[in-house]
């Protein structure tokens, strides 16, 4: 059972020029595809079918990679690639590795987790990557630890735009975490991931749907509070995430369920959380896509209730 997750905000970049490397029309090629790349990734939201676009995804991840591998410092091809990563890790990987899973196929369920778990890596180095170009001191404050971290982020970090990449570098992280549990010095580098998230939220928390406010409920309620969770805080961040987005973006419903619902042994709450996203038709074609998906995760979670809360 994941604990907590990315949310999924599908944000595939889909342009459909390869970069042409090692000469400047390739650079200027590249160059010229990136208004294609956000203006494509906003219309793929849209879409209605969760397969067909997720058997798209590595085409078009490894075209974007074609296009990064040219203009490597460019920030917004960047970032759409760190986000194309995640989105796939959690979207599709994940969700087939539970499926698998389910039916017994353990094996199986690993393979997946480790290519997931490798693609978030993937996204996160990118994103540290854009962090070291503008902030030579990131990586003397992070083998400082978590306060010292903190103080960094918070005296050099001061403008919301730069909430995006800080949160989707901790959301990398920590999804790299949640599917790699195996490895003890990932599973460490948790606080350090929480604290880029915390900082983007600081800065602005409405970004990516109160995308970081989902992230740090999932990771406060994942541990009761007698083993050094926070479920009740947890709740009041998911609860504010809901009321924010009129309970319209469904990732945050299962993500609650997931965690704190599990942790606290709620069965009605999970059950109700679920049924709300199953049922809950398509109220923002905006972020259709993200929401079939939550739904397709929320009937899954719903086969295991007996299971996870029995």
């Amino acid at each position: 059972m994941r604990t907590f997750g990315p949310g999924a905000v599908l944000a595939l970049a889909c342009s459909g020029a390869a970069a042409i490397a090692g000469c400047d029309t390739g650079r200027f090629t590249a160059s010229q595809s990136i208004g294609l790349i956000t203006r494509g990734s906003a219309a793929i939201q849209q879409h209605w079918d969760v397969e067909l676009v997720g058997d798209a995804m590595p085409g078009s991840i490894l075209q974007l990679e074609g296009v990064y591998a040219t203009l490597p410092d460019d920030r917004t091809v960047g970032l759409e690639l760190l986000r194309a990563y995640v989105s796939y890790g959690w979207g599709w990987l994940e969700h087939e590795a539970d499926t698998v899973e389910a039916t017994g196929d353990l094996e199986r369920a690993d393979e997946l987790r480790i290519r997931a778990r490798l693609l978030y890596l993937r996204a996160r180095n990118i994103g540290l990557h854009h962090l070291r170009l503008q902030d030579a001191g990131l990586d003397p404050a992070m083998r400082e630890g978590p306060e010292a971290l903190d103080r960094h982020l918070t005296q050099h970090y001061r403008s919301p735009q730069d909430a995006a990449l800080l949160l989707w570098t901790g959301y990398a992280w920590g999804s790299a975490i949640n599917v790699g549990r195996d490895d003890p010095d990932l599973v460490l580098s948790l606080p350090t991931a929480r604290t880029f998230v915390e900082r983007a939220v600081e800065l602005d928390e409405s970004y990516f749907e109160y995308g970081g406010l989902v992230f740090l409920g999932g990771v406060a309620s994942a541990l009761p509070a007698d083993v050094g969770g926070d479920p009740e805080g947890g709740r009041a961040l998911f609860e504010r995430a809901l009321a924010a987005t009129d309970r319209q973006f469904f990732a945050i419903q299962v993500q609650y369920a997931a965690t704190y619902a599990v942790t606290m042994g709620d069965r009605d709450l999970f059950i109700r959380l679920l049924r709300e996203v199953i049922d809950g038709g398509d109220p923002r074609p905006e972020v259709r896509l993200a929401n079939r998906i939550a739904r397709r995760r929320a009937i899954l979670l719903l086969r295991r209730v007996d299971e996870l809360l029995p």
